[in-house]
């Protein structure tokens, strides 16, 4: 009785091992985020858009899983170059799509890979990108309405001088003002128009044999705009030169201002030096007549003695140790030699 009890729980196992092992052949489960296509013999009998657990013929049919979540296009590499535009600008652009996988059936049909149904929406979206901005002017791709746009006129400082110019007026930038031109469209409409486009073509292409059927192109858009480098490069030299001729011009301006200040600081000195050797000469002329107006009272106070005295006065700082002298008979100077007394030798 135990034994067979022991062999029913074995079979009962083995049947479950059994079962275990052929499961994945003939089960297979979807997730929310997957789509599948059952093939049988490699071509396509059934789909399934909704997850859950689903049943197989071993051997006979195989799942093709493919993403159900949207799918997004564009990178660095996928830039349009050269693209012109109505008014002839030249620009380079980088665009941008996404889609999803709407029909699994028709995709494995006719796209069978997502590289494939990446091409094909990289073809479209940048075919219906040149096609609708070679109609319109650049201002209408970059602007969405016609809403004044500040420049920097309008933003005025101060001048350094009061006959500065201010910095807008110092020359005339050559350059194109978008500003003027009226928006008719504008950047929403024309990335609505590149979508639709993009859409139509793509529903054009169901039942060709190049593809196109089981995608849905879901939006499009541009992430950057740019003008091609030839262009860029001329603009950058183009404003080096304006900036590099505004410099020049505040330069010669601040050097023209410097020379002023300098001029007038010098002419300040000369105007002040001047007046000060004016007062310096008028205080030593009336020191000078002072002195004179005193000598002149002194001589007509003491008479002879204070000649006598300045006569000596003078003879002491002209006449040194080891001076020799030439003396006139009528000399004043001799008259005095003459008239003093002899010196006693005391040897």
């Amino acid at each position: 009785m135990q034994t067979s009890k022991q062999r029913n729980i074995l079979r009962v196992l083995a049947a479950l091992a059994i079962i275990l092992l052929i499961m994945p052949f003939w089960v297979f489960v979807i997730n929310e985020r997957e789509l599948a296509v059952v093939l049988r013999f490699g071509k396509p009998v059934r789909e399934y858009v909704e997850p859950g657990v689903h049943f197989k013929v071993p051997f006979v049919e195989t799942v093709r899983r493919l993403p159900k979540t949207l799918q997004y296009w564009g990178s660095q590499g996928e830039k349009i170059p050269d693209l012109p535009t109505r008014d002839d600008k030249k620009i380079e652009l980088m665009p941008w799509a996404i889609w999803r996988i709407n029909e699994p059936t028709s995709f494995v049909q006719r796209l069978r890979t997502e590289e494939v149904a990446e091409q094909r929406v990289r073809q479209i979206t940048r075919s219906a990108i040149r096609d609708v901005i070679s109609q319109y002017d650049l201002a209408e791709l970059v602007r969405s309405t016609d809403r004044p746009i500040p420049k920097s006129s309008d933003y005025k400082t101060p001048a350094v001088a009061a006959d500065v110019a201010p910095l807008d007026d110092a020359i005339d930038l050559p350059v194109d003002d978008a500003t003027q031109i009226e928006i008719q469209h504008g950047r929403p409409k024309l990335i609505a128009e590149i979508k639709a486009k993009a859409q139509e073509r793509l529903s054009q292409q169901v039942g060709a044999d190049s593809g196109g059927r089981g995608i849905e192109l879901l939006d499009v858009g541009i992430s950057q705009i740019d003008f091609v480098e030839s262009v860029r490069i001329k603009t950058f030299d183009r404003w080096i030169a304006e900036r590099d001729s505004v410099s020049a011009r505040n330069t010669n301006e601040g050097e023209r201002l410097k020379q002023g200040i300098i001029n007038e600081a010098k002419a300040e000195v000369e105007r002040i030096e001047g007046e000060g050797q004016q007062k310096a000469s008028e205080i030593k002329g009336a020191a000078d007549a002072k002195v004179i107006t005193r000598y002149a009272e002194a001589i007509n106070t003491v008479g002879d003695f204070y000649t006598f005295q300045r006569t000596l006065e003078a003879y002491e700082k002209a006449i040194g140790q080891d001076s020799r002298m030439i003396l006139t008979t009528d000399s004043q100077l001799l008259q005095l030699l003459k008239e003093l007394p002899p010196v006693e030798d005391t040897q």
